[in-house]
């Protein structure tokens, strides 16, 4: 499997803090989710711990079965309307955005 995750490292203003995270989990995460071939999606939302606010805002994970599926989905008309969607909320983000593509392996844990 594979697993392409965005990481948002820095912060939202607090004036534009809700309507960021309302647009980007009520309009933008919906229209990833459309990504063909896409089986899994999640959204990471960063909270303070151990005395720390998180250095990164958010994160998103994005699951594919196969390398054909991911490159299918990259090329999509779908992930294009995406990207360009994404022009909607970033300029509200102070901080880099950095993406990583992971071979994954499921280790099973006792529950």
């Amino acid at each position: 499997m594979l697993k392409l995750c965005a990481y948002y490292e820095g912060d939202v203003a607090e004036p534009d803090r809700e309507r960021f995270d309302d647009y980007v989990k009520n309009v933008h995460m919906p229209l990833v989710a459309r990504y063909p071939g896409l089986q899994s999606l999640r959204y990471h939302k960063g909270v303070a711990w151990n005395g720390a606010e998180p250095g990164y805002y958010h994160a998103f994970e994005l699951g594919f079965a196969s390398r054909a599926d991911f490159d299918r989905a990259m090329g999509s008309d779908i992930r294009q309307s995406a990207r360009d969607d994404v022009g909607k909320f970033l300029p509200m983000f102070r901080g880099n955005v950095r993406h990583v593509l992971y071979e994954t392996d499921e280790i099973p844990v006792k529950g």
